[in-house]
């Protein structure tokens, strides 16, 4: 079971600014520096928390998704049989080659699938199968056709699973889809720029194309003559109600509606990432650490002189307001340097400020080290 996570409690002590008087500078670096341990070990402690709470949901789904698996061949092995003998003992043939009076029990074969008759027709031409009609019904399949989606543009075809392999796959949709075609697409690439084109029509609602930009993601679209619109499914032959239009502009993307992988109350258990301004992880109970290591080049410390270095914008915001302990470095300065930062916004630290507490003049590069532990959700 997850367990909460720990209080940062108490809090550091004030540390001292730019402004603090010189008398009451080193009592205050002082009792900062003597509370950093025990800081640090709370620190240490929620992201142990953090940990065994995602390791404890990671066995679980790997339990679920198991028996989930084991069901769905089961199923899969009954509905084949029991497919396979209706079809044996009615089969009539490829609809399109049949005339005349067609009465129950009877099934034939369109657009690639086998269709049942629930009604006598008196002219069987009048009457073409498709889903939601009145005189027809789709023999329940699973199967999918696994397809490449390489680099480039791949058109879609009805039941067809499509590996987005490349950060350059491009799914185009038909212009002209029947009435229940299906398109599935799962995107391996790696990357998360694979799309799929929407080519005149609507997916879920929304006239926008749609981005593949969860690792891992797989989504079943099945079109609705009616509404023009593909439509994601939980099955291959069930339509769902459309998601709502997403009502933004240029891109629609997998996390805005959907959720990939392992969840928990429709959110990612894990989600890990970096980019030009640091790396984040996100844990299923909702902790977000964010962290960068900045390369300062070298400048003139003047003894009792403070920086002003440039702030942190965070990889990913938070929630809220983080905990951003004191930022540290490393290099030749040992204790002779002192960091420390504005307060925090969710989006990040606005300045950073480096001031030398030595009587001597330094100058050479050194590394600052960046954290932040906060919600994410």
């Amino acid at each position: 079971m997850a367990t909460p996570v720990p209080p940062i409690d108490p809090q550091l002590p004030p540390f001292p600014g730019p402004n603090t008087p010189e008398s009451a500078y080193d009592d205050m670096a002082f009792d900062w520096g003597s509370a950093m341990p025990g800081f640090g070990n709370r620190i240490a402690a929620i992201g142990q928390n953090a940990y065994n709470n995602a390791e404890e949901a990671r066995l679980k789904a790997l339990a679920a998704e198991g028996s989930a698996e084991a069901a769905a061949a089961r199923l899969v092995d009954v509905q084949t049989a029991a497919n396979g003998a209706f079809a044996a003992a009615n089969y009539k043939g490829e609809w399109s080659t049949l005339s005349g009076a067609l009465n129950v029990p009877a099934t034939v074969t369109h657009l690639g699938r086998l269709w049942y008759l629930k009604l006598n027709l008196a002219n069987v031409t009048t009457q073409a199968p498709a889903l939601g009609s009145t005189y027809w019904g789709e023999v329940s399949r699973n199967d999918f056709t696994v397809l490449p989606c390489p680099a480039g543009t791949t058109n879609a075809a009805d039941r067809g699973l499509y590996r987005m392999t490349s950060s350059a796959s491009v799914l185009l949709l038909p212009a002209a889809p029947w009435h229940g075609m299906v398109v599935a697409a799962a995107n391996l690439s790696g990357a998360l720029t694979p799309v799929i084109q929407r080519n005149g029509k609507t997916i879920c609602g929304d006239a926008e194309d749609y981005v593949m930009n969860v690792l891992g993601w797989q989504i079943v679209l099945q079109y609705d003559s009616v509404s023009g619109d593909w439509m994601r499914v939980s099955g291959v032959t069930a339509f769902t109600v459309a998601q709502p239009a997403i009502g933004t502009a240029n891109t629609w993307t997998a996390s805005q509606n959907f959720t990939g992988g392992l969840n928990m109350n429709g959110n990612p258990v894990v989600a890990r990432g970096s980019n030009a301004t640091g790396d984040y992880v996100r844990f299923a109970d909702g902790t977000q650490i964010c962290s960068l290591l900045r390369t300062v080049a070298a400048f003139d410390a003047a003894a009792g002189t403070a920086y002003l270095q440039s702030g942190w914008t965070f990889p990913v915001a938070f929630n809220s307001k983080p905990v951003v302990p004191s930022p540290g470095h490393e290099s030749s300065w040992s204790t002779s340097f002192v960091v420390s930062a504005d307060s925090a916004t969710a989006s990040g630290l606005s300045n950073v400020y480096i001031k030398n507490i030595d009587t001597l003049s330094r100058n050479t590069a050194h590394t600052l080290h960046f954290l932040a532990i906060g919600r994410w959700n």
